[in-house]
């Protein structure tokens, strides 16, 4: 049985959201190993606040560090 955690900032979670990313996410496993697993994929969604992501040991925002990251 396939497991897929998928972890968003939780402002891009609502419930339009899920279920597009559950069968997208499942549609893409299924067309690597074969549509006999969609029956047996799970797929789980869950929004987090960005001030419970972490980079480098510390708790940071992930957008502030990814930017600093990229003006380097």
């Amino acid at each position: 049985m396939p497991l897929v955690e998928v972890k968003l900032y939780d402002r891009r979670i609502n419930d339009d959201v899920v279920p597009q990313v559950i069968e997208k996410v499942t549609d893409a496993l299924c067309e690597v190993i074969g549509e006999e697993i969609r029956d047996h994929t799970w797929v789980l969604v869950e929004g987090l606040s960005p001030k419970q992501w972490g980079i480098g040991g510390k708790p940071t925002d992930v957008t502030q560090a990814a930017a600093e990251t990229a003006a380097r």
